[in-house]
């Protein structure tokens, strides 16, 4: 008798420490974030610009890349870290088409991007917001096969007042299938 009972002692103590721990467990799990959620959570935006990969995330349309253009000129001309023009303006060449790239080599561009932000920040003008125009403005055709596309993008700049640019933006669908901006023009309104 004295048997059955430790028996049973014993089975019901193991089996409360089983039940606390798969309690514990519950909790532990269920109360937890995943480290990508922190991560990117914490991510300024040009942290997350230079994190995108666009490799396997390439924007799907004209306007898309038009946004993505828009958000990537905005982190680089509201004032940016000096260690974070150089990489948002290589991450912004992922955008423009091989033409494009062709005409204006890397080192050149980069030269060209570092004065020009320098020359802002001198005048204390940057972009504080950018606006894709109406999507009945935008514009596809297709010339010898090969498929264009215009759209428009208003950018909103800080220099004592506010003012506004608008951007033409003409891209072209490549072998890849990927629409790539092949240049831009200043609209006179």
């Amino acid at each position: 008798m004295r048997k059955a009972k430790s028996r049973t002692s014993t089975t019901i103590v193991v089996m409360t420490l089983l039940a606390i721990i798969i309690i514990l467990f519950y909790f532990y799990w269920a109360n937890r974030t995943s480290p990508l959620e922190d991560s990117s959570a914490n991510l300024t935006e040009v942290e997350k610009i230079l994190n995108k990969d666009l490799e396997l995330y390439y924007p799907e349309t004209p306007r898309e890349v038009v946004k993505l253009f828009g958000n990537m000129m905005k982190c680089l001309y509201d004032s940016p870290k000096d260690e974070e023009v150089e990489a948002l303006a290589l991450k912004l060449r992922e955008l423009y088409d091989s033409e494009f790239l062709t005409n204006n080599p890397q080192d050149v561009y980069l030269q060209n991007i570092i004065s020009d932000i320098a020359a802002w920040k001198e005048k204390d003008r940057r972009i504080t917001n950018y606006l894709l125009v109406n999507e009945n403005m935008e514009q596809e055709n297709e010339i010898d096969g090969v498929k264009y596309a215009v759209n428009y993008i208003s950018f909103t700049i800080q220099e004592g007042g506010k003012i506004t640019e608008n951007w033409r933006i003409l891209l072209r669908l490549d072998e890849d299938k990927k629409w790539k901006i092949l240049g831009w023009e200043f609209v006179v309104d």
